[in-house]
């Protein structure tokens, strides 16, 4: 321990005067100053003496601290030492009361010591947030919980606590219930400025709750300068110590540290908005009150209609710094939403009019940006409710996913929508109970065999056909056929197959055929077509 933090735990009004030159070295044990000592004194001891006592002289290179009673002033010979580091009681202090007060202090640095050593192992055990906050509560005995800026618990440990029928208990189980401060504790806060004070104060906070009707002592959890969370410990089962607040200092730096190994303290919309959608990303039934109370704490207002977005990049995935500089570049259309980087990913959650889409103005953007960087996106149907985030999350990853099966038959430059790609993610959920094969049209099977056994390109021709509903003039133009060989090709299709290509079930039949056989690998179209084209009357 520092010698300057030590003699801080001297009884108030204690000291008289002082004379140190190393206020900084440190000190590993206090000891009474004894007149068989002589010189065989240790620099890393701080002694607490009579004057009388005082050596005469400090050796070259060793350092003598001391605590000095029964005199008014220093002894001379040692004031201007160079090695001296001498503090003067008053003549009214108890020089054994002094001595009990630096004893007490290295017992508690030294359970500060073995709680502080045992937070840092839960911290680098990587097992999350809410085993590093029950060791901090069960090495004090005190409950602590962890919230963020919107109000959410992120961790918690109630150890006694759990067990009691004390307002604060009842609360406390109230909260955790909810996972979110309640209102009129919300309420409190603010008409306190405990946040205010807290900020102010940049440091801990000690203050007696009305709500929870017991002491608490609540520290700012700090990133870059914004205030993402707090912890908080309630005084339960005895007064709160320096001890206490030692521990909760560290616990602190501790849980800033936790909160920071999630991916979602990139680029944000703010931190707690990127903090807010990663919670919702990762929450497949989040609470529908919860949420909305969070959103008015982050003072979100969200247009009437959403879209999930999911940036993609090949290989490991968008690393922290480019997905910052992605979002830097989509800065012009990213009003009324919130993104974050999620699974190597940068996840946005759009916002808009309803009706609006995001055709006109951002996804031009959108593909500006994916065709920069190298990225591909994956876009989800549009909802109404921001708890279906998860949901439309998994449709933009889907989207992704067939998107890129489907890419060497219909280009989409990049940026695929879930809305067109439905049938590929139906194709690959029978294909985990089914046979695919087994529900492929026979006629196209046949169709198949014959174009394999004669060297025909039927096959071809008339799953261009049916792409461009049925436009000979624009099947002519896509395969680069005179009008008369596409006509005729169609009519010996027509005759294998042993349809007339005339019923809507029959073309039903085999564009979910085509789609069966390009899923298993076994058919690829040679023309490519724009998905603009299929669009083209």
């Amino acid at each position: 321990m520092r010698l300057s933090d030590l003699l801080l735990r001297l009884p108030a009004s204690s000291v008289s005067s002082s004379a140190l030159t190393d206020p900084g070295c440190d000190i590993y044990s206090v000891g009474f100053l004894t007149s068989e000592q002589d010189d065989a004194f240790r620099g890393d001891v701080l002694y607490v003496g009579d004057s009388t006592m005082l050596p005469a002289e400090v050796p070259s290179g060793r350092q003598f601290s001391c605590v000095v009673y029964g005199g008014s002033e220093p002894a001379a010979p040692l004031a201007d030492h160079p090695n001296a580091n001498l503090v003067w009681l008053a003549d009214d202090a108890n020089p054994y009361a002094c001595f009990n007060a630096l004893v007490h202090a290295f017992i508690e640095g030294q359970e500060l010591t073995g709680i502080v050593n045992r937070l840092v192992a839960a911290h680098i055990s990587n097992r999350g947030l809410q085993y590093l906050v029950e060791e901090a509560a069960c090495a004090l005995g005190h409950p602590i919980v962890v919230v963020d800026s919107s109000y959410r618990y992120v961790g918690y440990h109630l150890g006694a606590l759990a067990e009691d029928d004390s307002q604060l208990s009842r609360v406390i189980a109230q909260e955790i219930a909810n996972e979110t401060v309640l209102d009129r504790a919300v309420a409190y806060i603010r008409d306190q400025r405990i946040d205010s004070k807290l900020a102010r104060g940049k440091g801990l906070y000690l203050h007696y709750n009305e709500i929870l009707a017991c002491n608490t002592m609540t520290s700012a959890v700090m990133v870059r300068g914004v205030c993402i969370a707090h912890v908080m410990m309630m005084e339960h089962g005895g007064s709160f110590s320096e001890l206490d607040r030692e521990v909760l200092e560290r616990l602190t730096g501790l849980v800033g540290q936790e909160l920071q190994k999630s991916e979602v303290w990139g680029p944000t919309s703010g931190e707690m908005g990127s903090y807010f959608l990663a919670n919702l990303l990762g929450d497949r039934s989040p609470s529908e009150a919860v949420t909305y109370r969070r959103m008015k704490a982050l003072n979100f207002h969200p247009k009437d209609e959403f879209f999930v977005v999911c940036l993609h990049a090949p290989g490991e995935g968008l690393s922290q710094s480019q997905a910052e500089q992605v979002a830097a570049q989509l800065q012009p259309v990213l009003h009324h939403s919130l993104y974050t980087r999620y699974h190597q990913q940068l996840v946005i959650l759009f916002s808009r009019r309803e009706g609006e889409g995001l055709e006109t103005h951002t996804e031009p953007k959108l593909r500006e940006v994916a065709a920069l960087n190298g990225l591909t996106v994956g876009v989800s149907n549009a909802f109404d409710s921001i708890v279906a985030v998860r949901a439309n999350y998994d449709q933009a990853r889907s989207a992704l996913r067939y998107g890129r099966l489907v890419d060497h038959a219909v280009e989409d430059h990049g940026l695929y929508h879930y809305r067109d790609l439905t049938a590929w993610h139906l194709l690959d959920l029978a294909d985990r109970r089914q046979n695919l094969l087994s529900l492929c049209h026979p006629a196209l099977l046949g169709l198949a065999a014959h174009d394999e056994g004669h060297g025909s390109e039927l096959m071809e021709t008339l799953f261009v056909y049916l792409q461009v509903a049925g436009s000979t003039a624009r099947a002519s133009q896509l395969l680069n056929l005179h009008k008369n060989t596409l006509l005729y090709r169609l009519r010996r299709a027509r005759e294998v197959l042993g349809m007339d290509l005339a019923s809507g079930e029959e073309l039903f039949q085999l564009q979910l055929g085509f789609r069966i056989l390009m899923y298993l690998g076994l058919f690829s179209p040679r023309v490519r077509m724009d998905r603009s084209e299929l669009a083209s009357p």
